[in-house]
């Protein structure tokens, strides 16, 4: 259903779509394309609503799949119309900027006492299928339910904005769910990320359909490998690839004769998390990230 629309003097009116399965108590609401380019989240919540359409839930399940549809439409992260990142706008407001309306609409879609964010990494950068938690509470336990990859847990003020920020400053418990790069639709990361969500759903008492466990690594400890130098980064592991300490994780070329400039090596065990894939890099830009510690 259009639960928000919003006229457009330059195209056609812009609607915020909500999908709904189910009806009562417990509600959950599910979050994506808040970037426009950030399609993996889109088309992973569209595999999950397939789902919904064939068991019925327990309760409400409310999914938002494209929240920055014009953005979207042009492959753009943010909104086209004055260039603003829509997840710096929330909690938005009703009477605002076309972007504050739609920020505000969002956060009255989104019902429920969990809330989920579906998110893609940037167009540069590879991102492994993960879970961004808070350090304790119930998030942490539903993050880890989803047997994704990795389960990343963080300080609380690392949530502090965007819409996962509204969010928690509403009382929900909240939290991210991410993976893929943006701009492109990554198939094998997007229903790795509705796997994960289904058994997320599973673990929230909203479905019972039987999806098989998956152990994955949770983490505090996640190291970021930068170049000293900038130049042509040409990686050595992928995604989700397990590293042990001193493997060499990529190497910094000239970008004119491919002379040799810098090798960075792991300095600990883990599973990437991340990998830069477009090649050329400024001096302390991030190409590699490793989460590290387990438990």
């Amino acid at each position: 259903m259009t639960f928000f629309q919003l006229e457009s003097p330059y195209r056609g009116a812009y609607a915020l779509h909500r999908l709904t399965f189910g009806a009562g108590d417990p509600v959950v609401t599910l979050v994506a394309g808040v970037h426009g380019n950030e399609v993996n989240g889109t088309y992973a919540l569209n595999l999950l609503a397939g789902v919904l359409r064939l068991q019925r839930p327990r309760g409400t399940v409310h999914l938002l799949p494209c929240v920055n549809l014009f953005g979207a439409e042009e492959g753009r992260k943010r909104w086209p119309f004055g260039d603003r990142d829509l997840n710096l706008s929330f909690p938005g407001h009703p009477e605002g900027s076309p972007v504050e309306r739609v920020a505000d609409a969002v956060m009255r879609a989104s019902e429920g006492r969990l809330c989920v964010d579906v998110q893609t990494g940037s167009s540069v950068v590879h991102e492994v299928p993960h879970v961004r938690a808070p350090l304790s509470g119930a998030a942490v336990e539903l993050g880890r339910a989803a047997g994704l990859p990795v389960l990343w847990r963080r300080p609380s003020e690392s949530f502090d904005e965007g819409l996962v920020g509204a969010w928690r400053a509403a009382g929900r418990t909240a939290l991210v769910v991410r993976g893929g790069r943006g701009g492109a639709l990554d198939l094998d990361d997007a229903k790795v990320l509705a796997r994960g969500l289904v058994r997320l759903l599973v673990e929230a008492g909203h479905l019972q359909t039987p999806e098989p466990p998956a152990a994955g690594v949770v983490t505090t400890d996640v190291c970021d490998y930068r170049c000293e130098l900038g130049g042509f980064f040409v990686p050595e592991v992928r995604p989700g690839d397990r590293v042990v300490a001193g493997q060499v994780l990529g190497s910094l070329r000239a970008p004119v004769g491919g002379g040799a400039l810098e090798s960075l090596v792991a300095g600990a065990a883990g599973v990437v998390l991340a990998v830069r894939v477009y090649p050329v890099v400024h001096a302390r830009e991030l190409v590699v990230r490793v989460a590290q510690s387990t438990s």
